[in-house]
């Protein structure tokens, strides 16, 4: 008997289906998107070929990635061709700032705890990239950005920046560390262990999970 687990669709109807370690189910898969669509007996019955899909494969139904009990990725490719330049990290730093400014800190705020569940800024979502997390490659959770951006970064920029000295010291210090490492990572990076992805097709999305139905 083989691990339930997500595999690519053997009826071609989508990217993804769920095997439950005997037979294919009515669960499927397809940019992110989670949804129904029954199979046939025949169907059910296809063998299970597993080539490993471009794509990372969503999470067990019902559960959430950080709940695996499974370490960190061996299939997932190398994420250099995929990393956010130094460029792109600090313009994005900027435009968080502006879009700050602009949205009177409210809204900005607002929109933060919005999309901070998909691993993103407000500025990341408008360049689309994400926060993953380096021990599995999922991005990274709400509760990782909101300490991430809400306390190592915004609190150490607006109150570090409020005292000349400590300003300019941090800006050297979070200037030498994304300038000397392979993954582009800044000092929150290297203390969250997440990195920053250019991520324009959504690769890295989260699939939001709907409970998975009962044998019953």
């Amino acid at each position: 008997m083989t691990v339930s687990s997500w595999e690519p669709d053997p009826t071609g109807r989508h990217q993804y289906r769920w095997w439950d370690g005997e037979q294919w189910t009515d669960q499927v898969a397809d940019d992110g998107i989670q949804t129904v669509d029954p199979v046939s007996t025949a169907e059910a019955g296809l063998p299970l070929e597993a080539p490993p899909p471009p794509p990372p494969p969503p999470t067990a139904p019902g559960l959430h990635p950080e709940d695996s009990d499974s370490g960190p990725s061996t299939e997932h490719p190398d994420l250099s061709p995929m990393l956010a330049s130094r460029g792109r990290r600090v313009g994005a730093l900027f435009l968080e700032l502006l879009l700050a400014i602009v949205t009177l800190l409210i809204g900005w705020l607002i929109w933060s705890l919005i999309v901070y569940s998909r691993g993103q800024s407000p500025a990341k979502q408008v360049l689309k990239m994400r926060v993953i997390r380096l021990q599995d490659h999922q991005a990274a959770g709400w509760g990782c950005m909101a300490l991430r951006d809400l306390v190592l970064k915004a609190v150490a920029i607006f109150f570090f920046a409020s005292i000349f000295l400590l300003g300019i010291i941090w800006l050297i210090v979070n200037g030498i560390v994304l300038l000397n490492n392979d993954l582009n990572q800044t000092v929150w990076d290297k203390m969250l262990k997440t990195a920053v992805v250019h991520d324009p097709h959504d690769r890295f999305k989260p699939i939001r999970q709907p409970p998975y139905p009962s044998d019953s």
